[in-house]
């Protein structure tokens, strides 16, 4: 993945900046202190150990080094602004290798005999000069002392002979004086003549060496040209001969970056380097084009750069002269060896250029076509030929005469012989005063051609050569409108206005050649080719790129992309793609559709894909059984239940037909499998993007999966998530809820991406790709287009496709590109909105498409292979064939063999209005009809086929059905689909069947068809219930109130009503509404909440004792009467009603529930029966609770109230013979099964207690508290409220442990509730069993504080009396106010009330002394402070010790540190300094360990105050 480089990173990559990163530097240095050792060796081993030494040498760093390589080149702006990837470690060693066999430069000069002179030289010597930056250098030149900044004034002269071998010169020094000849070496061709050229003497020929008058810009530009290369001054003696390359390789070596100084370079000048470069036959062309081109590229590059250097001044010192801008002063570096393969340099030019690539290809393996690289263009200053006008079209001109030279291979062009026709045409033109003083007029009428108008064909000859190469169209149209520049004003439409249009130009020819450089086929080009690139988007690739690796660093989710239609979301989430593609991972998505025709559809395609690219990754029978078994422990056999949504889960594990369950909320249930199964494949190490797109139609069922996936996953590293949406504006019933979590997503979980539409720049450049032409030539038609189009990309592009179909758009078979009249396209009317466009383009369509179109779009926006083989038998047509001419009109795309899906769904919103509302209807009747005949001929379990066809049914609606028998079937079929949705635990999609199967039942339905409007009604108001819609609930329990037949076919809509008022928490009218159907049932309800005395309670116990045993009782026959389950069920919405508002109803309720069992035999309900009424036997002393809690457990094991059932026996009943750590433990169990059992409500629950238990258990308060803090932003987030105070005060109590009282908790996470909230809710909840549990809390805070002791609120005579459900944190609050109580009566003996109250805590206490591993310690520890508040020391400290021992021994870390604290203020009492002083320093090693650091840091003060002498 991507990544910013910092200082200690090696970049690999081109320029300067690059080889002064710091990171180089030191790679450099790194190189050289190793190179001896290297070549010292032989052996091969040995060397690669010296470049992997570099390489862990530069990883160990800090930060760590890496050795990184562009993907996107570098600016001049800095390396941090393009996206870097990491090497692998292989190539990074090669890359190391190569720099230490390179060639030590300096070491090569010397060796060739390279020496400073300063002594005279003869005439006819040469001498050749490099100037260093530094001015304080100075040089002896003819006796006297040269400033090097004052080079300009020198006149150099220097003869080079001209040798056979290039490399070697004779040289000579001598003294220059102003305006003496300079002659430099420069080859063309094969002549070898010498021509003295003087003032404006010039080389007609252009071959041979000359001498030639320098200018004095010329000279200063040689100064420059010697500061730019960074070279020491070199003055070569007459009698040396030094080799050219060598010497150049000194002066510029320090400018290659890394990937370049692996290879030892070699300097040419153009003409050797097209002599050693050119082909050898026609396939070898390409090559040497695309390297061609490059030379021209950094040649503009350079002319570009020192013209930005000079500024407006034109004889600033950096500007190259007009003189220098030739052929001859070209020098190209180039590696002296291949590259190596897999180099960025080789790969940047890895594109086709004609059909011969595969032969190219195949001859550049053999070693037939040798590429070498080239490292670095520059102008030398060795001659001066052009005297032309110094202005932007003649460098221009300059400059194309160049490229002539390179691609004609070798045939010279001089400016000069250009020009004189051009300048003497402009004095004609400028002379001539008959019409216009400046020619001015004439420029605007041309300008306002609608065509780019070409100048007279004053090269034909010249292109025609270049044709007969082999030359591409578009690289000769290049030079020609180069060429053309030396007209000056003159120059014509066609003509390049500046470098930087050369530049992009020459750039598109290399990254783009298949749309600006390759000769087209004519063929290939009569039909417009809209270029699908994204234009413009560079920012938001490189943020998603971003976003995806902080993903996989588990700091983001994912991105979520927003954008009106048409402006490309889709196609930039799919870059993800090759993201995923770098990472080695998985790619997969899932779209939604407006008119989705099965439930789960796009989250099942998600799922499946995965699957499926697991299964194909599988490579032995081991790593398949591997999965299998993950998949089995994390799933067990409930896996069998995601079959109908994850079909593919089958690959992975062997599973067998969809099995039963049941369970408190489906729902729930299929998510949390979900999560699970993608929670246990994200494990395998293998990263997933998951890209679901068109949000903004997703259905409300998996708009509650993806809510949950999201905070199920925030950490998982190998999970990142791309959503898509189009922007909703307006709020309705349908988009509201997507609309507030879109929002809420934006606004945390995902990062925000937002589309907007193209600006003109961006609309040139998909033009010109498009058109395959210039953007210089396209703009004038972008900025028309973008008016039109308004920059959307989808409506710009069918925008072109329409101009090209209409005619305004056409080839040019002789020219081979593309043309147009700006003027018609001008006036042109077109559609203001992208959909009008397209759907006055599809009416044009010939009948069948049409037919075809419409008809695909009734189904949706994609088309089953099934259904188009039913509405071909229907249509009478060949609908496979239509939809095949659709696709070739990329109306369609096909999918597999197997689907048809349109390209876009502007498209298919675009062929659904082609008809009318009534046409559409009965189009959408039509097909459902014969969809559904053909399911139920042939394959009536084939349900996707089943909701196709409902689907579009219902789209048709009953008015456009008159058939009575018809309407009735279609009620059965949405029946049926409604019950299979409810299988898929899609409640919005089965209430939605159902409504519509209740649509279309005819008039007097109750009467004719009673059973199946009772299932109707019933199913929907099971369904409006599982959607918490109390509205339909209630209105459908009242219409089947009215209409049933009998009190059994009123239960069930009659319970749904009960369970959906206590849903909404409208209880008060929950509970009336279940006291009424009770008393229905035949249930004296008053006297069943009377409250039970305590004979009926021993009667009952009694019973239980003597005559049932645990096995008995879980083993009794199963209830049979159907009232009765209701009559269970009843009670225990009852039950839950009387929790909240009166808990002194429920020992009534849950006696009267195991009374039920007993008669009727086992119910569902049965099991919380027994739970139920175990706690409230525990409450009262009854231990025989504990034995109806166990068999409670044994009832509930494969029921879905399981969850429930363990957070009742656990917390309120086995505390008493089962040891707190193990309840810990048992409700993370029950945590778990609740989500199993999709049980929300009772897993929260066990959560909760989990942690609660945890605390008073003495674990690590750093662990509960980040627990606790996920826990509560969790809780906020599903607006879980009544679990809320308890989390948030022992959330606030941890911090202040941990931080001390006085830390500001709304500052540290001000999401958690404080102490004030905490209070003000549990006011509002007016729940007693909360009450005591924060009254707990504060005591505990009080007494570790040791402040606020009198002022907190007491606990003891609400628990002793409670009638509430008793808990062992209630036990504890008693604790530790018994604890303060003895500590008060020390310090106020006078008073002795705070002594009646400890001891009234004491007794209360040993009323749970059987608990001996829960309470013991805690009963020991406040008999010690009773002893010693009496004074009885010896039993005082015989308590102490076996508070201390029990503490110990059962694990409570925290309450063994009270206990020796305590234990220490005793021996303080006692003057028993030193055993003080032991007990209280491990008192503090204890509450460190237990992670209390503030407590900690009291009684280490209280030791350094009171017991510092000891």
């Amino acid at each position: 993945m991507s990544s910013t480089p910092h200082d200690n990173d090696v970049i690999l990559g081109r320029g300067r900046l690059i080889s002064a990163h710091p990171g180089n530097v030191r790679f450099r240095h790194l190189v050289s202190q190793k190179r001896e050792m290297y070549s010292q060796s032989r052996d091969n081993k040995f060397k690669r150990s010296v470049a992997l030494s570099i390489v862990e040498e530069i990883e160990s760093l800090d930060p760590p080094g890496r050795f990184l390589i562009s993907q996107t080149g570098i600016k001049f702006a800095g390396i941090k602004e393009g996206v870097w990837v990491c090497v692998e470690k292989e190539k990074a060693i090669e890359k190391v290798l190569h720099r230490l066999r390179e060639k030590n430069l300096g070491n090569c000069m010397k060796e060739n005999g390279v020496q400073q002179e300063s002594s005279g030289a003869k005439e006819g010597q040469s001498m050749l000069v490099s100037q260093n930056n530094s001015s304080a250098n100075k040089n002896q030149v003819d006796g006297r002392s040269v400033a090097t900044g004052d080079w300009h004034q020198l006149v150099i002269q220097s003869q080079i002979e001209q040798n056979t071998d290039r490399n070697c010169h004779s040289d000579n020094t001598s003294h220059l004086q102003a305006n003496d000849y300079v002659s430099m070496p420069f080859e063309v061709g094969r002549s070898s003549e010498t021509k003295v050229i003087q003032g404006s003497t010039r080389d007609d020929n252009g071959s041979g060496s000359c001498r030639i008058n320098l200018s004095k810009t010329s000279k200063e530009y040689m100064v420059n040209f010697g500061r730019l290369m960074q070279s020491e001054p070199l003055v070569q003696s007459s009698n040396q001969c030094i080799k050219f390359d060598d010497v150049t390789n000194a002066l510029i070596s320090s400018h290659f970056d890394d990937e370049f100084d692996l290879i030892d370079p070699n300097i040419l000048t153009l003409q050797q380097w097209i002599d050693e470069s050119k082909p050898s036959d026609k396939s070898a062309l390409p090559v040497y084009i695309r390297s061609a081109i490059l030379i021209a590229l950094k040649l503009t590059e350079r002319l570009i750069f020192a013209g930005q250097s000079a500024g407006e001044n034109p004889d600033a010192n950096n500007r190259i002269p007009i003189a220098v801008i030739d052929a001859r002063n070209v020098l190209v570096t180039v590696a002296s060896e291949d590259l190596p393969t897999g180099s960025q340099i080789t790969e940047e030019f890895n594109w086709d250029m004609s059909e011969s690539s595969t032969e190219l290809n195949k001859q550049e393996k053999e070693g037939s076509i040798v590429r070498k690289c080239i490292l670095r263009v520059e102008f030398s200053p060795i001659v001066e030929i052009n005297c032309v006008p110094d202005t932007t079209m003649s460098r221009l001109a300059a400059l194309g005469c160049i490229l002539y030279e390179l691609v004609s291979i070798g045939e010279r062009l001089s400016l000069h012989s250009i020009s004189k026709e051009a300048f003497s045409l402009n004095a004609i033109q400028l002379n001539n005063d008959g019409n216009s003083d400046d020619g001015s007029e004439l420029i605007e009428q041309r300008s306002k051609k609608s065509t780019p108008r070409p100048v007279d064909d004053r090269y034909s000859h010249l292109t025609m050569k270049l044709a007969s190469i082999g030359i591409p169209h578009r690289l000769i149209d290049m030079v020609e409108n180069l060429l053309n520049c030396s007209q000056g004003e003159f120059s014509g439409d066609y003509a390049y206005k500046s470098l930087d249009e050369v530049m992009v130009d020459l750039e598109l020819m290399l990254n783009d050649p298949s749309r600006f450089l390759n000769s087209t086929s004519i063929s290939d080009n009569l039909d417009l080719a809209i270029s699908d690139e994204l234009y413009g988007r560079e920012k938001e690739i490189r943020k998603l790129r971003d976003v995806c690796e902080r993903c996989l660093e588990g700091k983001s989710c994912g991105a979520l992309i927003l954008g009106e239609g048409g402006v490309g979301k889709s196609t930039l989430a799919m870059c993800t793609k090759l993201f995923t593609h770098d990472a080695n991972g998985y790619f997969v998505s899932g779209k939604f559709d407006r008119n989705s025709t099965r439930p789960f559809m796009a989250i099942g395609d998600v799922f499946n894909s995965i699957c499926d690219s697991f299964a194909s990754d599988i490579q032995s029978p081991e790593q398949e059984r591997t999965m299998a078994e993950a998949l089995s422990r994390s799933l067990g056999n409930d896996a069998c239940l995601l079959l109908d949504i994850v079909s593919n889960l089958s690959k992975l594990l062997p599973l067998h037909a969809s099995c039963e369950s049941s369970s408190v909320d489906a729902a729930s249930r299929t998510r949390y499998l979900l999560l699970t199964l993608l929670d246990t494949l994200s494990k395998f190490s293998k990263p997933i993007i998951i890209f679901l797109d068109d949000l903004h139609w997703i259905d409300p069922a998996s708009l509650s999966f993806c809510n949950a996936l999201l905070q199920h996953t925030k950490n998982n590293k190998n999970l990142c998530f791309v959503f898509c949406s189009r922007y909703i504006e307006e709020k309705t019933a349908d988009n509201i809820n997507v609309n507030d979590w879109l929002q809420s997503l934006s606004e945390s979980t995902l990062e925000t991406i937002h589309l907007t539409n193209l600006n003109p720049e961006e609309v040139n450049r998909l033009v010109s790709g498009s058109l395959r032409t210039s953007p210089r030539l396209t703009r004038s038609l972008s900025t028309v287009l973008h008016s039109k189009s308004l920059g959307n990309p989808f409506f710009l592009r069918q925008t072109m496709e329409v101009l090209c179909k209409e005619g305004y758009f056409h080839f040019s078979l002789i020219e081979r590109k593309w043309k147009w009249d700006l003027d018609e396209i001008l006036d042109l009317r077109l559609d203001d909105n992208v959909v009008a466009l397209l759907t006055r383009q599809m009416s044009k369509l010939p009948e069948d498409l049409l037919i075809g179109l419409k008809a695909a779009s009734c189904i949706g926006y994609c088309i089953p292979q099934t259904v188009v083989d039913i509405l071909s038998k229907h249509l009478e047509m060949d609908l496979f064939g239509v939809l095949t001419s659709l696709v070739q009109r990329s109306y369609l795309a096909g999918v597999g063999s197997a689907l048809y899906r349109f390209t876009h769904d502007r498209i298919y919103q675009a062929a659904y209005e082609l008809m009318s509302e009534k046409q559409r209807r009965e189009d959408h009747m039509k097909f459902g009809l014969a969809i559904c005949s053909y399911v139920l001929d042939n394959c009536e379990n084939n349900y996707d086929m089943m909701f196709v066809g409902v689907n579009q049914i219902n789209r048709g609606g009953p008015e456009v059905l008159a058939d009575s028998c018809r309407r009735v079937m279609i009620s059965q079929l949405n029946l049926n689909a409604g019950k299979r949705a409810l299988l898929l635990t899609d409640f919005s999609s089965a209430l939605s069947f159902f409504g519509h199967g209740i649509m279309f039942l005819n008039p007097g339905h109750w009467d004719a068809h009673y059973q199946l409007s009772l299932d109707l009604f019933t199913s929907a108001a099971e369904s409006a219930c599982a959607t918490s819609d109390a509205a339909l609930v209630k209105s459908y329990s009242e219409t089947i109130l009215a209409h049933s037949r009998s009190l059994d076919d009123r239960l069930p809509a009659l319970c749904f009503a009960v369970k959906s008022l206590k849903e909404s928490m409208n209880l008060p009218s929950c509970r009336d509404c279940a006291i009424e159907v009770l008393t229905q049932l035949g249930e004296d309800v008053s006297s069943v909440l009377e409250i039970p005395s305590q004979e009926t309670i021993q009667i009952t116990n009694n019973l239980l004792m003597s005559k049932m045993t645990d096995d008995s009782m879980i083993k009794m026959s199963p209830c049979t009467q159907m009232r009765a389950v209701f009559v269970m069920r009843l009670y225990h919405e009852l039950n839950y009603v009387y929790y909240v508002f009166d808990q002194t109803r429920l020992l009534a309720i849950s006696l009267r529930m195991v009374s039920l069992t007993f008669e009727i035999g086992l119910t569902d309900t049965s099991s919380l029966a027994f739970a139920n009424y175990g706690v409230e036997l525990i409450a009262r002393g009854y231990l025989i609770g504990s034995r109806l809690g166990t068999v409670a457990l044994k009832l509930a094991e494969n029921s879905k109230y399981i969850s429930y059932v363990i957070a009742a026996v656990k917390q309120y009943n086995l505390w008493v013979i089962e040891p707190l750590h193990a309840i810990a433990e048992s409700h993370l169990v029950g945590f778990y099964s609740g989500k199993r059992v999709g049980d929300e409500f009772s897993s929260s629950l066990n959560f909760c207690l989990h942690l609660s238990t945890s605390f008073h258990c003495g674990k690590n308060l750093i662990q509960i508290k980040n627990s606790l803090s996920e826990y509560i932003v969790q809780l906020l987030e599903n607006s879980q409220q009544w679990f809320l105070p308890q989390s948030a005060m022992l959330y606030w109590l941890i911090v202040e442990l941990i931080e001390g009282p006085n830390f500001d908790l709304t500052e540290h996470n001000p999401l958690i509730l404080n102490e004030n909230g905490v209070m003000l809710f549990a006011a509002s909840a007016r729940h007693l069993e909360l009450d005591i549990f924060i009254d707990g809390c504060k005591l505990m805070r009080s007494f570790l504080f040791r402040r606020d002791m009198t002022s907190c609120d007491g606990v003891l005579d609400r628990v002793v009396n409670a009638t509430c459900q008793l808990r062992p944190t209630m036990i504890i609050a008693v604790f530790f106010e018994g604890l303060i109580s003895f500590v008060m009566a020390r310090q106020t003996a006078e008073n002795n009330e705070w002594a009646i109250k400890g001891e009234i805590a004491l007794a209360y206490m040993k009323r749970w002394e059987s608990s001996k591993w829960n309470f013991k310690n805690k009963i020991n520890l406040l008999e010690a402070e009773k002893m010693h508040f009496l004074g009885n020391f010896d039993l005082a400290s015989q308590f102490y010790l076996q508070a201390v021992e029990s503490s110990e021994k059962h694990k409570f870390l925290h309450e063994l540190a009270i206990c020796l604290e305590l234990q220490g203020l005793f021996f303080q009492v006692r003057n028993l300094r030193e055993k003080a002083l032991t007990s209280l320093n491990r008192s503090v090693r204890c509450y460190k360990d237990w992670g209390a650091n503030a407590v900690a840091e009291r009684v280490e003060q209280y030791i350094q105050h009171h017991l510092r002498g000891c």
